[in-house]
C-alpha cells in the first residue's frame, strides 16, 4: 500500500513539473493584429497625406522590417506599393502611384506600416488596405481616403437695383459639390437668389450666386463657400462704398417736387414782373395827360 502511494504522489508531482515546464518554455504565441485609424483620412488636392498603419501584438508593436507590406486599392487590380526582402519592390506597382509613395523606414521597426502619399489627386479617393501576407491569418487593415479641392470665393458688383446693390460670387475649382451661403456682418444669413453649379471635365465644381444686399452701417458682406464633406471652409469680405447704393425712390420724389416748386415759382415772378412792366408802360396819370393834350389842341384850331 505504501509503494503505491508513493507511486500516485510521484506521478501528480511529475504532471505538475510537466506543466511548469510547458508553461514557461512553450509560450503562448501572441496574436498580431494589423490596424488602422477608424474615421476616413481628408486631404486637399496637391497635399501630402498618411495612410496610417500600424503591425501590434498584445506585447506592443512588431517590428515590420523583415516582412513583407502590400497597400492595395480596392478598385485597382495592380498594387499602389510593394515592400519585401527590406526593400520596396513596386514592379507590378499602379502607373498612376509611381515615385508617390513611401514608407517610413525608421519605423518599421516600431511596427509603423504606414504609408505616405504625394501630390494627392482627385484620382487617388477610394477605399485602401494594408496587408501582410507573411501572417498565418490573413489580416487586412482599410483606409478610405476621401480627397477635396478648395479656392478663394471672388466678389464682384453688378450693380445698383432699385434701393440695393446686386453682389455676384464665384469660385471653382471645388470637390466634392460645395454651399454658397452670403452673410452680413453680423453673421445673419441673407435671402439670396438661385445658386448655379457646373461640373467641369475633370470633375470639379464652380458655383456662382448672387444677392441683392441694402445699405447697413458698414455695408460688409461675406461670401462663404464649404464642404463639409472635407470641412472646409472658404470666405471672401467686401466693403461696398456708399455711392454704389442707388437712391432710394422717396428721395427721387422729392427732388422732382423740389424741381417743380421751383419752376412754378420762377414762372410766378416772371409774370408779375411782366405785369408790373405794363402798368408802369401805360399807367392812368399818363393816358389822362394825353387826353387833356389833345382837347386843347382840338380848341386852338377852333379860334383859329
Amino acid at each position: 500500500m505504501e509503494a503505491h502511494g508513493m507511486r500516485i504522489v510521484v506521478r501528480y508531482f511529475l504532471s505538475e513539473l510537466v506543466l511548469c515546464l510547458v508553461l514557461v518554455f512553450f509560450k503562448p504565441v501572441d496574436t498580431v493584429e494589423v490596424i488602422s485609424q477608424t474615421g476616413p483620412v481628408i486631404s486637399l488636392v496637391g497635399d501630402d497625406v498618411i495612410l496610417p498603419c500600424t503591425l501590434i501584438s498584445s506585447d506592443g508593436p512588431v517590428n515590420a522590417a523583415q516582412v513583407a507590406l502590400e497597400w492595395q486599392r480596392a478598385d485597382l487590380k495592380q498594387e499602389v506599393h510593394f515592400y519585401t526582402d527590406s526593400r520596396d519592390s513596386n514592379v507590378d506597382q499602379n502607373p498612376s502611384y509611381r515615385g508617390r509613395t513611401s514608407l517610413f523606414r525608421e519605423e518599421l521597426k516600431n511596427g509603423n506600416i504606414s504609408l505616405k502619399l504625394t501630390s494627392v489627386k482627385l484620382s487617388d479617393a477610394g477605399n485602401y488596405s494594408c496587408y501582410v501576407p507573411s501572417l498565418d491569418k490573413e489580416q487586412k487593415a482599410f483606409v478610405q481616403l476621401v480627397v477635396g479641392a478648395v479656392s478663394q470665393p471672388v466678389i464682384s458688383v453688378l450693380g445698383p437695383k432699385d434701393d440695393g446693390v446686386v453682389l455676384k460670387c464665384e469660385s471653382g475649382g471645388w470637390y466634392p459639390e460645395p454651399k454658397m451661403t452670403w452673410l452680413d456682418s453680423d453673421g445673419s444669413i441673407l435671402p439670396d437668389g438661385p445658386t448655379e453649379t457646373q461640373k467641369d471635365a475633370a470633375g470639379r465644381y464652380t458655383v456662382r450666386g448672387e444677392v441683392t444686399v441694402k445699405k447697413t452701417e458698414n455695408n460688409r458682406f461675406i461670401c462663404r463657400v464649404n464642404q463639409q464633406q472635407i470641412n472646409k471652409i472658404k470666405e471672401t469680405l467686401i466693403d461696398v462704398p456708399d455711392e454704389a447704393f442707388a437712391k432710394s425712390h422717396g428721395g427721387l420724389i422729392a427732388g422732382v417736387l423740389i424741381a417743380v416748386l421751383h419752376s412754378c415759382c420762377c414762372s410766378w415772378r416772371c409774370w408779375c414782373l411782366h405785369v408790373e412792366r405794363k402798368k408802369s408802360k401805360f399807367n392812368l396819370p399818363s393816358i389822362l395827360n394825353y387826353s387833356q393834350e389833345i382837347t386843347q389842341n382840338s380848341a386852338s384850331q377852333s379860334n383859329v
